[in-house]
């Protein structure tokens, strides 16, 4: 009997001990499982085995909390700065938009700048001589005139200098193309930049330059340009009208002396020619080529005045007096000419006093506003001396 309860005893033991190993198994496999379950509901995504972080959408699946790399098995050292980089935040920020102002800048380059900003301080320096200096002073054209010559040196000197600087790198260049084919020298140059900048700044410049000068500055003699000191001849009808009077003069060798023939011609005309009580209309200025007949001058013995004839209907007639307006040293010489081809009696019928009177061999041109019918002219005025005849009269 006590045998037997022993066996009772001992195997009633072994069933609590297996129900209770069999429930703490379960409650085991329960506290295992039920965290992941936790933690699904909780985040989404993929977690990391250790610290249950978000490993985020990265390829590289680093724990950046506690550096767990699962690929290896292994924990590694996360640098902090590469946590701030692949931060999600971080990342969301939009990324700012450049305007078209700033687009537009950088679409050109620095050495674009440069050129740009060269020429524009010539143009600017071009303005500021053009508001600085006197209209039709000799400092704006002396200004202008010297801004023209550098800049046309300049554009030279840049351009034989580039063609020496890319003859000595490339065999097919040869002379032709500085003559012939400038604009292929300078394409090729272009190209190359910024290298040889300083030779495009420069032949830029003085382009620029050039071109401002008689645009903007101005004050350019034009007229001089065409000066080559040839003296222009008089119109036909006045040597035609002279050489007739002439001609008429040789053959009256039968009268008393020439004053007695000129008076037969011309007649004893005042010099005035009416210009009393009459009043200039407001005409445009006529140009008129006449012959000196005589000259006065001043109490000091300077060059005053001179007395012209003009051809009027074929006829070499009287047309007044005129100031030749010119230098001091202009007026000497022609007073000099003149005095050396005096005579005794004028060449027409001209009474005056105190008039020394010449041969009819220099020519000019003078403006009026009108001329009348006896030939005179009214408000006249000096506009160029013109070159020299001979009659043939005496």
């Amino acid at each position: 009997m006590s045998h037997t309860s022993v066996i009772d005893h001992d195997e009633t033991p072994n069933e609590f001990m297996l129900t209770e190993g069999e429930s703490s198994s379960t409650l085991a496999t329960l506290e295992q499982e039920s965290p992941p379950v936790t933690l699904a509901t909780a985040k989404s995504g993929p977690c990391c085995e250790k610290c249950a972080a978000p490993l985020g959408l990265g390829v590289v699946t680093i724990c950046r909390k506690c550096g767990w790399y699962a690929s290896l098995g292994v924990c590694v050292e996360v640098d902090p700065n590469w946590e701030t980089a692949t931060d999600e935040a971080g990342s969301a920020q939009p990324v700012p938009q450049t305007s078209h102002v700033m687009f537009w800048i950088n679409l050109i380059p620095r050495w674009g700048w440069v050129i740009i900003a060269s020429a524009f301080a010539v143009i600017i320096e071009s303005v500021v001589a053009r508001l600085v200096t006197p209209a039709d002073s000799s400092l704006r054209t002396m200004w202008s005139l010297g801004q023209l010559v550098i800049g046309l040196i300049a554009v030279f000197c840049c351009h034989v200098f580039n063609f020496m600087s890319l003859a000595t790198e490339d065999s097919d260049v040869n002379l032709l193309d500085l003559v012939l084919r400038p604009i292929r020298i300078w394409v090729r140059t272009f190209r190359g930049l910024p290298r040889r900048l300083w030779f495009v700044d420069t032949l830029v410049c003085g382009l620029v330059a050039a071109i401002m000068s008689p645009l903007v500055i101005g004050g350019i003699p034009y007229e001089r340009f065409w000066d080559w000191g040839f003296v222009q001849p008089p119109k036909q009808n006045l040597m035609g009208a002279i050489m007739d009077r002439a001609k008429e003069l040789e053959s009256r060798n039968g009268a008393d002396n020439l004053e007695d023939a000129v008076g037969d011609f011309a007649g004893k005309g005042d010099i005035t020619g009416g210009e009393q009580g009459q009043t200039a209309p407001a005409a445009p200025r006529t140009k008129v080529d006449c012959v000196i007949l005589g000259y006065q001058l001043d109490r000091d013995g300077r060059l005053s005045s001179l007395l012209l004839g003009t051809a009027y209907r074929t006829a070499l007639v009287y047309a007044g007096r005129v100031s030749p307006e010119m230098g001091e040293a202009e007026r000497s010489d022609l007073l000099g000419r003149l005095a050396a081809i005096r005579t005794q009696q004028p060449f027409i019928s001209i009474p005056a006093e105190n008039v020394v009177w010449v041969k009819p061999k220099f020519t000019c041109r003078v403006s009026c506003t009108e001329q009348r019918r006896d030939g005179t002219m009214s408000e006249t005025k000096w506009d160029t001396l013109l070159g020299t005849m001979n009659a043939g009269g005496k």
